[in-house]
């Protein structure tokens, strides 16, 4: 070869080589950082899981859901440490077995998030009729028991719960209008509205006259609130997704730049 054409031989080598080391540089630092994340999540869900009560002792009566919220929580972290330390020894080492399971797992999150976009763009309206209607089953069911008074509707305390965590989170009263109460208020309905203190009296009142002197009624309706809360951050959520989706797709790259070749020094 000439010496024009070992030159550039060499430009290039040194060109994809370095390409090659900031690609890797990226998916270690990423995989660290998911392997922390991960850690994180098994040491915090394990030590409220083992020592909730010594921590919070009036979290005792909710020990069951606390229990089972911990275990998801460890899962979940052990699974993003072992994602995360897969990608960081692939990355470090350049194997392709494991860049290659690392690829795969990255691909199918992408491909989720993608479909989950559409879906939600094009079924949108059928994902929110169905919402309102399993709303309006749950709001009619509880105005018909406790605002109507008859006794011969069947309603949990996790509906009860429901309807109340709802309005109270929302802070809205009624589902398509406020006034679908009968004259009376849900205590979700009131701005000073506690759910695990109105859970755990004995003695509590799922129809209120009126909201306590102290706190005010709520004066949107939920859907309507629902829907200005979507406006309002709708497109915030779909930015966050999109960057996420486009640092992944960076990651693949990435995992395939580090199994292509060796350091060219």
């Amino acid at each position: 070869q000439s010496t024009g054409q070992k030159e550039a031989v060499v430009s290039t080598q040194s060109t994809g080589g370095c390409c090659q080391v900031l690609m890797r540089a990226i998916l270690i630092v990423t995989n660290v950082i998911v392997m922390l994340g991960g850690a994180l999540f098994l040491i915090v869900g394990a030590i409220f899981y083992t020592k909730q009560q010594d921590f919070f002792p009036e979290l005792e009566d909710y020990s069951y859901d606390m229990g089972s919220a911990m275990i998801a929580m460890m899962a979940i972290g052990g699974v993003l440490f072992l994602f995360g330390f897969v990608g960081c020894l692939g990355a470090c080492s350049g194997k392709s077995g494991l860049l290659n399971i690392y690829f795969i797992v990255v691909l199918i999150c992408v491909i989720l998030e993608i479909v989950v976009i559409i879906l939600s763009i094009v079924k949108r309206d059928d994902f929110e009729d169905a919402a309102e209607k399993a709303a309006q089953d749950l709001f009619t069911k509880y105005a018909d028991r406790w605002m109507k008074g008859n006794t011969a509707i069947e309603i949990s305390d996790d509906e009860n719960n429901a309807v109340n965590y709802a309005q109270s989170t929302f802070e809205c009263c009624g589902l398509s209008k406020t006034d679908m109460w009968e004259g009376k208020v849900p205590p979700g309905c009131c701005s000073g509205f506690s759910q695990d203190e109105w859970q755990k009296d004995a003695n509590r009142q799922y129809a209120l006259d009126a909201c306590p002197a102290d706190t005010t009624k709520y004066t949107t309706d939920c859907v309507t609130q629902v829907h200005n809360l979507a406006d309002e951050y709708g497109v915030v959520i779909i930015v966050i997704v999109c960057v996420i989706i486009g640092f992944e797709l960076i990651c693949l790259i990435a995992a395939c730049v580090s199994k292509k070749k060796k350091y060219v020094a």
